[in-house]
């Protein structure tokens, strides 16, 4: 059976479809997505063997004019084929991938399926940066590649058949459903089934599985950080493609503003509910009456809740998601990441987790880590990194050990400041050692930069200092 993710007519479901194919697209899209495969094998100098990798300008409905998207040119002809993303792509259902004699896409119209799949592309390729930008996963699958997309279903609906994504258009025919959140929640639905094992398609998994896609859609949305004019960051679903003619299909601070639960367990229904991890998620991120935004009620324990930022959220979800088996269950997904919040941070983003779900009721857990009592004992006199420097180039990352003079049993909060735009610093620590990865994004500007690791414990704080350089073109290692 090939999983088969959509919308459905008027709310995002998940279903299984029997011996799902994907839709016909004819020998010329699979001509064009092997052209691509050609294209991205690149020889010992960087450069493409055959085509060209551009930057086109597309004319989208719903993220603003113009975007800039990644194409591909090859024989006179400019293609919507990413030759960055190996897989991906978008055309017409039933067709080709579009392709033109210039790199100037669509017309900004909610109705015209070249913009369609300029909001596509743009999506997607955003989804896949922030995959590995914030999450350190290389791929929609894991392992380097996406899939492709149509554009044009003729029906109220959108959905993944196991090939590639496929998007229809609302109830009031006035635009494709390809907003921002939309194509992220399509993609993030493979970036669930790709992680892990099998979750064994129970009710409790399927309602983790939709809710998975309403959370990487959401980071879409975030890691672009659109205006408002546009589909600015929030914790709803479908609000700017107005699916049914009613708004967003979720609110994820309060999934009962939809119909949804917003407490375990899900609902029995026909259609999978992702409400109640919907809630823990904003829960976790934002807490329960953040500056600015929606404030969200618990259903059990204690109240307020202080929410610890939606990258640090979105690592944990992660993190746990990698450890889905056969049996997924909202037990399982506790215990994954309150020890994926331990692993990664320590004891207040550890709490903080089991707090969430404690407020969507779901129970603690045996096998759940604990913090150590502190003791009074080794006061903290340094902090140190090894190796003290590193070189690294566009798109790459380095990891260093931190150690701790002495290794005190009394609670340390670990911090950095001083990275330059274009990186990040996750501070990962666990039973046995204390590491910080530091990724380098490929718009990061050459130079060097000292970077400060700071431990503070019972009052006292140890600064230290790790000096990055980001290595120019000249530098990069072929």
């Amino acid at each position: 059976m090939n999983p088969k993710t959509t919308l459905g007519a008027l709310a995002l479901t998940t279903v299984v479809a029997m011996g799902a194919t994907a839709p016909a697209s004819g020998a010329e899209t699979t001509s064009t997505v092997s052209r691509l495969t050609t294209a991205h094998s690149a020889g010992a100098d960087g450069s493409l063997s055959s085509g060209q990798a551009l930057m086109g300008s597309g004319n989208s409905y719903f993220n603003g004019n113009p975007v800039t998207i990644q194409t591909l040119h090859s024989g006179g002809q400019y293609a919507l084929n990413d030759p960055f993303r190996p897989g991906l792509s978008c055309g017409r259902l039933g067709g080709p991938v579009f392709t033109k004699t210039t790199d100037v896409w669509g017309n900004g119209t909610g109705t015209n399926l070249e913009t369609a799949c300029v909001d596509v592309m743009f999506a997607a390729q955003k989804h896949w940066d922030m995959l590995r930008d914030w999450l350190g996963r290389n791929g929609v699958d894991g392992a380097g590649r996406s899939y492709p997309s149509s554009v044009g279903l003729s029906r109220v609906d959108a959905y993944w058949d196991g090939v590639r994504t496929v998007f229809g258009h609302n109830t009031a025919r006035t635009n494709q459903l390809t907003s921002l959140d939309m194509v992220g929640w399509q993609y993030g639905g493979i970036v669930y089934e790709k992680s892990g094992s099998y979750d064994g398609d129970g009710l409790e998994a399927r309602s983790l599985h939709r809710s998975a896609n309403d959370i990487f859609g959401t980071l879409t949305e975030h890691y672009v950080n659109h205006p408002l004019a546009l589909d600015e960051p929030d914790y709803l679903i479908g609000e700017e493609a107005n699916v049914d003619g009613t708004g967003p299909v979720m609110h994820m601070y309060d999934p009962a503003l939809t119909s949804h639960r917003s407490c375990y367990p899900p609902s029995q229904g026909t259609l999978d509910d992702g409400g109640p991890q919907d809630h823990w998620f904003y829960l976790l991120a934002e807490g329960t009456n953040p500056p600015g935004k929606p404030a969200s009620p618990v259903c059990a324990g204690p109240s307020p809740l202080t929410g610890i930022g939606i990258q640090k959220a979105a690592r944990i979800f992660y993190q746990g998601l990698q450890r889905k088996t056969l049996g997924w269950s909202y037990a399982r997904a506790r215990l994954a990441t309150v020890v994926a919040a331990k692993n990664l941070y320590g004891c207040p983003e550890m709490n903080a987790t089991k707090a969430a779900w404690t407020a969507i009721r779901v129970p603690v857990q045996v096998g759940e880590p604990t913090c150590p009592v502190p003791s009074p004992s080794a006061t903290l006199s340094g902090i140190t990194v090894e190796p003290p420097s590193a070189t690294v180039g566009p798109g790459g990352f380095t990891t260093v050990q931190i150690e701790l003079t002495p290794d005190t049993a009394q609670p340390v909060t670990l911090s950095s400041s001083g990275s330059p735009a274009g990186t990040t610093v996750d501070i990962i620590r666990d039973d046995q050692s204390t590491t910080a990865t530091i990724r380098v994004s490929a718009s990061a500007p050459p130079g060097t930069y000292p970077i400060a690791f700071a431990a503070t414990s019972g009052g006292i704080t140890k600064t230290t200092y790790f000096t990055l350089t980001v290595a120019g073109d000249e530098d990069k290692q072929r």
